[in-house]
Parts: structure tokens; C-alpha cells; sequence
């Protein structure tokens, strides 16, 4: 089983490859020659649901690894939603939410722990306060109050749970009432002011658990027995003396070791908040901790690759087995790695300017995707040599080392194998020097086993009046109704009844070619056009229905002639001695050879003759016909 590293992200606006819009990524990574290669591995985009998508990770649950985010609805500076277990084939098998009468979980932290027993969450909880102090005086004022929980992820009961207003007074927050674009006025439910803001969660071997609040640049260490802060690091009321940095309105700090004496831990410090900057750039830390003499020294500083990259918000640092560093740069679009020391890496870009990163974060994963490949064609005619574009990608599939590329002239076959090139990133690019009306593709592994394929797709070939705005490769998106230069141009509307779609039968409207393969129609670039093998084929058989049909019907009525005359003759032969001594006879009868040769009755009638006699002559011949069949 092969894995791959990724760097996850959640971006909160989304960006663009060839065809497809994504959120949610996660991202691969290569580097040649100094230069960092990222590409996607797996979009969520629709499939995570609908929302923004925070927080992507690898997990631990039920002893595997898993996909762990969180998933719901943008709100100012927070969100309402839920926790999002999702299994190797991207199938969500669990969703967590927080108990205990409480509003929806928050964006800011979903994070299983105990081998995915239990999560960790943030909750967001309006509630009326007394804000006469903020003159709030006419009535009463709304206020955030940041709440975490650890719950039972199979049940989502509450094993704990911690309220900021219990411990931390909102006088010690540095972000006010109407102060920043999420600090909310506080005046009514809607716009609560978020005095304390937290943005990330951890616990430790003992129990405990370690907090941040952005709004009031401090972490905390909480008692997991009664909730009790134990020690604040920075903020209004410090625990300890900073001996060499601050920090201001950070994110994401993680336990890295502690035992009776020292606690090292990393966090990202923003230093910036979009209206008030303390520090030029923003960076990674870790940070020494000294109990005994109430010290706090950073021992490592991880900056970014220009000294004036600042985050407003959101970013994070994830620190690696072989002691990396790797950095999510919040609301800027980078990602970075550093080795122990400090040096950078590597600096990546995974989108434009405009789109936010919660936490970008580097784990081995293997994803096996329950879908099939997708699979797009294109031609800029139906010309036999003109060349048929492929671009086929697998969302989430880890393990395709090759793509196989199948062509065809009709649904059913015979398929031709056209080529077996290697995978190029996310989306793979192929082109065929001919033109094949069908097309599919294999996904295949490093040991040549075949892990899925792909429909079978019709190769979208564009009209002759269209194809002039294509090239060889592709059509690109229209840049308006009419032709380049007309003002004013708007939609046509064809006629009712006009056939503009390539695969629907004219004449059978009702039916396509996904359901009557054999008769699929010609693109509408070219007239009729058919392969050399189908017509023969259907110059054989006229030929054998023009010449067989003739001999067999020939052959048929000679034999049925040569019956009748020979049955005739025999009757007649028997009959005659009895015949000699009757009457003559007024109304001979009449027999089938006796009929004119276009008379139906000539050559299929019943065996024995017609006969038109008199009633005493029938009743006769009656007698004789009985006599016969009696000896």
C-alpha cells in the first residue's frame, strides 16, 4: 500500500484549476531544483457538504487513519457547524457535535483525540451581560463566551467542559466593543462582542488543557480536574516574565513537552489583527517555559521568507516527526517548511491573493476514492487525423501511477489501446494524433494492476462555425454573445425542434446513443461521417440479402408447384374407373392448377382440390374420398 505526502488546507473563498473549482484541498508536494511543486490530491468542494471547511487533517479512528474537519456556516469571526469524520474512501462515517444544550460546534477546533474516542471542540455561546462597563446602558448587552468541550465521539456525551466567563474576566480582553470587523458592538444577539475568541485546543498525558484566546493575547493552561486556570503565558495577567519576544492575537497552540520544571510549546503568532499591528511579520515559535524561575524564553522563531508578511488572521504551526517545522500563513495563501534550525526549506503558493487558509498541515495519507476517473475529450473535428485531447483526473486517488488511454469509433468497440503515460499531478493531459468519437481511461498502480476506469465518454467535437474560436487542444470560454466586435449582441432562441445536441437521434428523439449504441449520430462538423469497416460491412450483407432472398423464394415455389402437379395426377388416375359410371359431370371441379399463377390459392391452398359441384355430385365425391381413406 503506497502513501503519499500531503499538506491539507481549508480555504475560505475558492480557486481554480483547468476545469474545476476546489476548497477544502489537500495537497501534494514535490521539489526539483529548488523549486516546490504543489498539487492536489483531493477537493471537498460539494462533498464535504455545503459551507466553508476548516481545519483538514489526518486522524485516528477505530485504528485507522481518517479525514478530520470541520464543516458549516460562515458567521463574523466564527462558525456553526460540525464535526466531520471521513474514512481512506472519502465516505463520511461519523459527525460530532458538543452536547449539552449548547449552540453548534466552531470552526476553530475539531480535533479527535484517544484514538478517536473522543474530540475536542469550540463552541461559541451568546449570552446577555451586564455591559454597563462598555456603556452599554440603555439595556441589556449580548457577549461571546468562548466554550470548550471534549465529548464522546460515538455519542457525543459530555465528558468536559469549560466556559471563559467562569475564569477569565472580559476586562482582560484587548479587543473592545465595535473595535475590529469580529469584535461585534455587543448590542443585541446578532453582533455579540467577542471578548475572548478561542482558536485552538490540546490536552496532555496528565489530563490537562492548553488554550488560546486571540483577543486576549494569552494560552492557558486548564485544570482538566475543576477547570481552574493553572498558568496564563503573555496577555493581561502573565504567569511569567517574557525574557525575549511577545506575541499578539495568535493561533494554534500545541503541547510539545513538559515535565516538572519546563513546558516547550509552539504557537503562531500573528501580531496583527488588520487594525492593530505589534510585530512586522508574523511567524512560528516555540517556546521554554521555566517553572521554577517564572521565565518564558522563545527558543526558535520561524519567519517568513520576506520579513513584511503579516496575518490578520487564522495560520498555525505544525511541528513534523523529524522536527520541521511546517507553517500555514492564515489569511495569506503561503505554506512553508524549516528544518530544526530555523532555515526555510521551502515556500509555496496554493491560490491567488484573495483566498484565506485556516491551517495547513503535512500528514502521509492514502486515499482510495469509490468513484471512477473523470475523464473529458476533445477534438476540433471529426477528421480522421485530427487529434483528440484527453484530461482525466481521479479526485483523491492516491495510489494511480499511470493512465492508460482507450479510443474507439462506436460505443460498443473494438477499442484500441492508444498509449500508457505516467501521471502528471492532479490533472493529466493526453493527446492522440486521431480522431476517436469514443473514448475511456484505467488508472493503474506501480505494480500494473488496473485500480479503475472511467466511463465511457463521447469526444465533444465543436461545430465548423464554432471550431474557428478553438484550438487543437481545447475551447476556451466564450467572451460574449455574437462575434467579436458586435454591440449589443443577445441570445438567439433556435427554432423548437432544431437538433443541437450531437448524441440524440433526429429521427428517434426519444432515444440517444447511451441507449441505441449501434445507430449514435455523426458530429455535426462533418456529414455521415462513418469508419471504412461499417460501410463494407454493410455493402456485404445487401448483397447477400439482395442474392439469397431471390434463390429462396425461387427454389421454394418450384417445389411447391412440382407437389401440387404430381398430387393431381395421381387423383386423377385413381379416380377415373369410379368417375365412368356417374353422370356427367355439370360443373367439373376446379383444381389449383387450374388457377391463374398470381392467385394465392395456386400454390398455398389445402392439399386436396377445390371442387364447385352440384349438391348430389359433392356428397358423391364425399363417399369416394371416405372410402379412400378407410382401405
Amino acid at each position: 500500500m503506497s502513501k503519499s505526502p500531503i499538506q491539507t488546507s481549508s480555504a475560505r473563498a475558492t480557486y481554480s484549476s483547468h476545469h474545476t473549482s476546489y476548497r477544502t484541498p489537500a495537497l501534494t508536494s514535490t521539489t526539483t531544483q529548488g523549486w516546490v511543486f504543489i498539487e492536489l490530491v483531493w477537493s471537498g468542494w460539494g462533498i464535504s457538504g455545503p459551507g466553508n471547511a476548516h481545519g483538514l487533517h489526518v486522524c485516528k479512528y477505530n485504528g485507522a487513519d481518517h479525514l478530520c474537519f470541520f464543516q458549516g456556516n460562515q458567521q463574523k469571526g466564527y462558525c456553526r457547524g460540525h464535526g466531520i469524520i471521513m474514512d481512506k474512501n472519502y465516505r463520511v462515517v461519523r459527525s460530532v457535535q458538543p452536547g449539552g444544550g449548547m449552540a453548534s460546534s466552531d470552526m476553530h477546533e475539531f480535533r479527535p483525540i484517544n484514538g478517536g474516542k473522543t474530540a475536542l471542540m469550540t463552541i461559541y455561546q451568546q449570552r446577555q451581560f451586564d455591559m454597563t462597563p462598555w456603556n452599554v446602558k440603555t439595556g441589556v448587552g449580548w457577549i461571546m463566551e468562548s466554550v470548550f468541550q471534549e465529548v464522546e465521539v460515538e455519542t457525543n456525551k459530555v465528558l468536559f467542559e469549560w466556559r471563559s466567563l467562569d475564569h477569565v474576566d472580559p476586562s482582560s480582553s484587548y479587543t473592545w466593543p465595535a473595535h475590529t470587523d469580529t469584535s461585534g458592538t455587543g448590542l443585541n444577539v446578532h453582533e455579540p462582542w467577542d471578548y475572548f475568541h478561542i482558536n485552538s485546543i490540546d490536552k496532555n498525558a496528565a489530563g490537562d488543557y492548553l488554550i488560546s484566546s486571540r483577543h486576549t493575547s494569552a494560552v492557558y493552561k486548564i485544570s482538566g480536574t475543576d477547570g481552574s486556570v493553572m498558568w496564563r503565558l503573555h496577555g493581561a495577567q502573565p504567569s511569567f516574565r517574557n525574557i525575549n519576544f511577545s506575541f499578539s492575537q495568535q493561533h494554534d497552540a500545541r503541547w510539545l513537552y513538559e515535565n516538572a520544571t519546563h513546558t516547550f510549546l509552539s504557537l503562531y503568532n500573528n501580531g496583527y489583527n488588520g487594525f492593530n499591528k505589534t510585530h512586522t511579520y508574523s511567524a512560528g515559535m516555540i517556546i521554554m517555559i521555566d517553572h521554577e524561575e517564572k521565565t518564558a524564553i522563545q527558543i526558535r522563531n520561524y519567519v517568513p521568507i520576506e520579513h513584511d508578511l503579516v496575518s490578520s488572521s487564522q495560520g498555525n504551526l505544525q511541528m513534523l516527526p523529524n522536527r520541521n517545522a511546517f507553517i500555514g500563513w492564515g489569511n495569506n495563501p503561503f505554506v512553508s517548511e524549516h528544518d530544526e534550525a530555523g532555515n526555510l526549506l521551502f515556500w509555496g503558493s496554493f491560490a491567488k491573493d484573495t483566498v484565506m487558509n485556516y491551517r495547513a498541515m503535512k500528514f502521509e495519507w492514502d486515499g482510495v476514492p469509490t468513484d471512477s476517473p473523470a475523464l473529458w475529450t476533445y477534438s476540433r473535428s471529426a477528421e480522421r487525423l485530427s487529434p483528440t485531447s484527453f484530461y482525466v483526473s481521479w479526485n483523491g486517488a492516491t495510489r494511480v501511477n499511470k493512465w492508460r488511454f482507450w479510443g474507439a469509433m462506436n460505443m460498443t468497440g473494438p477499442w484500441t489501446l492508444l498509449d500508457e503515460i505516467a501521471k502528471t499531478g492532479f490533472e493529466t493531459e493526453y493527446t492522440n494524433s486521431s480522431f476517436y468519437l469514443w473514448a475511456k481511461v484505467e488508472a493503474v498502480d506501480r505494480e500494473g494492476i488496473v485500480l479503475g476506469e472511467s466511463e465511457t465518454k463521447y469526444t465533444f467535437v465543436p461545430s465548423s462555425e464554432l471550431s474557428e474560436f478553438c484550438t487543437d487542444s481545447t475551447c476556451f470560454d466564450a467572451q460574449g454573445y455574437g462575434y467579436p466586435g458586435e454591440e449589443a449582441a443577445v441570445p438567439f432562441i433556435p427554432p423548437v425542434g432544431v437538433n443541437t445536441v450531437p448524441w440524440i437521434d433526429p429521427n428517434n428523439p426519444g432515444s440517444n446513443i447511451w441507449t441505441h449504441p449501434s445507430s449514435y449520430p455523426s458530429p455535426s462538423s462533418t456529414p455521415n461521417y462513418s469508419d471504412g469497416w461499417d460501410i463494407g460491412r454493410l455493402l456485404a450483407w445487401g448483397t447477400v440479402l439482395l442474392v439469397v432472398i431471390p434463390l429462396f423464394a425461387g427454389a421454394f415455389l418450384g417445389h411447391r408447384y412440382y407437389t401440387r402437379h404430381s398430387l393431381n395426377q395421381s387423383e386423377d388416375q385413381e379416380s377415373s374407373g369410379l368417375m365412368n359410371d356417374m353422370p356427367e359431370r355439370k360443373h367439373p371441379p376446379l383444381q389449383a392448377t387450374d388457377l391463374p399463377w398470381w392467385n394465392w390459392r395456386r400454390w398455398f391452398g389445402e392439399d386436396e382440390a377445390t371442387s364447385y359441384l352440384p349438391l348430389g355430385e359433392r356428397r358423391l365425391y364425399s363417399h369416394r374420398r371416405e372410402r379412400e381413406r378407410n382401405e
